[in-house]
């Protein structure tokens, strides 16, 4: 499909903005406010891009216009649009997918690998299922699936697909970054699914992919940040057919070794440009004093006379340790960060017989670019009262309440119902504070930098 008729048609979607940025900005609080022993390293704006190819893909659905444009796009590039792959849907478009027949059956089940490709840094496979599958009670069919014989240095070497109805079975889609900083030429993609629906099993492959030609950019372009202790050198652009990865060498103190680069790219026209992953880890060392990550973002798109250049903005989720106060320790008392500017303090703490009532301050009122109600979201879940021996255990909060003093300064009151507890005292309780759940939010900003293409 030529890319100017499909603008046309895209353009004239009346998409509901307000509602879908509502729904973004919902989703971005809870993710925030959800605590996780280990950081997520999708970050968050690969979940929008795909959101947002989601409401493209259903808009077909609603507008006759779209409907016919999206009839013209070729079947084997269809399969790909139903599953969100920009890459995928780019190769196939381009005739640059593997068309493939593998089939291995267990307990009733036949799983078939029906295409691959392998783009620069990405790779993208298709299955279909047929035979005696039972899906969950909501109707879809899921399957747990390992990569790569599930080494745990490779990331979401584990992971749950779900599958969709296609003809007397179901399809499915698999997309991955290569997890190595080597990209060979040929080689084979090992892929085992451990369950299909309620069925457990083995369906086990090799897929091979041969590399699509693309072309190596050497870069030298460096970034640094003093206070944060970290240095960011990019080494080189990947130019696919249909994608575009960035490497990175990232050094972090020895306390770092759960910081997450970054990155947001920009054209020469300062528009940004939408990433499919961003902060993979392909290599750690560690030192006595510092560790080194080779890392890769990935653009869903070939930027062959696109842009003559890439401004990129990096930034740092600087990690956070849990910090405690003590309900004997004398207020004010501010609880920050060594390496950035994040900070609660804690204003005031009041005993009473029913509550116990803390006040406190969010980085000195400063909201960063943020609203209220991501601090207010904050106050909620990462300003706990705990129990001193517990204190590193997550589990559901103790009931409280949240006040807001004062908007303006990020002020709050957070008063916990401590009738019900049977133990309090002021030895056995502290209470937590989480800078990691801010950090993750507002990362350390480094100088930008920019990157020749030419």
């Amino acid at each position: 499909m030529e890319k100017k008729q499909f603008q046309e048609e895209y353009e004239k979607i009346e998409v509901p903005k307000e509602d879908v940025l509502k729904a973004i900005q919902t989703g971005i609080r809870r993710a925030s406010s959800i605590e996780k022993p280990k950081r997520n390293k999708k970050y968050l704006k690969s979940y929008i891009l795909s959101a947002t190819a989601a409401i493209l893909i259903s808009s077909s659905f609603i507008f006759p216009s779209m409907s016919h444009v999206m009839a013209k796009i070729p079947l084997l590039a269809k399969v790909y649009v139903n599953f969100n792959d920009l890459v995928g849907r780019n190769l196939a478009s381009q005739q640059l997918i593997t068309q493939l027949n593998e089939t291995a059956s267990n307990k009733g089940i036949d799983v078939s690998i029906t295409s691959a490709y392998y783009d620069g840094a990405v790779i993208g496979v298709t299955f279909n299922v047929k035979g005696n599958v039972k899906t969950d009670q909501d109707g879809q069919l899921m399957g747990f699936y390992e990569i790569f014989d599930g080494k745990e240095g490779i990331a979401d070497s584990k992971e749950i697909v779900y599958m969709v109805p296609s003809g007397e079975g179901y399809s499915g889609h698999i997309q991955l970054n290569y997890p190595k900083s080597e990209l060979p030429p040929d080689t084979t993609f090992p892929l085992e699914f451990k369950s299909i629906g309620e069925s457990e099993g083995v369906w086990k492959f090799n897929v091979p992919i041969n590399q699509l030609p693309f072309e190596t950019i050497k870069t030298n372009e460096e970034s640094s940040n003093s206070d944060a202790n970290v240095k960011i050198h990019f080494d080189s652009i990947i130019e696919g057919e249909a994608s575009t990865a960035i490497n990175y060498t990232a050094i972090f103190p020895s306390e770092g070794k759960h910081d997450q680069v970054r990155l947001e790219v920009f054209d020469d026209q300062g528009k940004e440009i939408p990433l499919l992953s961003d902060g993979i880890d392909l290599e750690t060392n560690k030192s006595e004093n510092q560790i080194t990550v080779k890392g890769r973002t990935i653009i869903p798109q070939s930027l062959k006379e696109e842009t003559s250049y890439l401004e990129i903005q990096p930034k740092v989720a600087v990690h956070e340790k849990n910090q405690f106060v003590t309900l004997e320790h004398q207020t004010p008392i501010e609880i920050s960060s060594d390496r950035q500017n994040l900070s609660v303090t804690v204003e005031k703490i009041t005993l009473k017989e029913q509550n116990f009532i803390v006040d406190f301050q969010v980085n000195h009122g400063d909201m960063r670019n943020w609203n209220l109600m991501f601090f207010k979201d904050f106050a909620r879940n990462d300003i706990a009262l705990v129990k001193e021996s517990e204190k590193e255990i997550y589990e559901e909060p103790m009931k409280h309440s949240i006040e807001v003093l004062d908007e303006d300064d990020l002020r709050f009151r957070s008063t916990f119902d401590i009738g019900t507890v049977s133990d309090f005292s002021k030895d056995n309780y502290v209470i937590r504070v989480n800078l990691d759940s801010l950090s993750s939010n507002i990362p350390v900003e480094l100088d930008s930098v920019k990157i020749d293409l030419n």
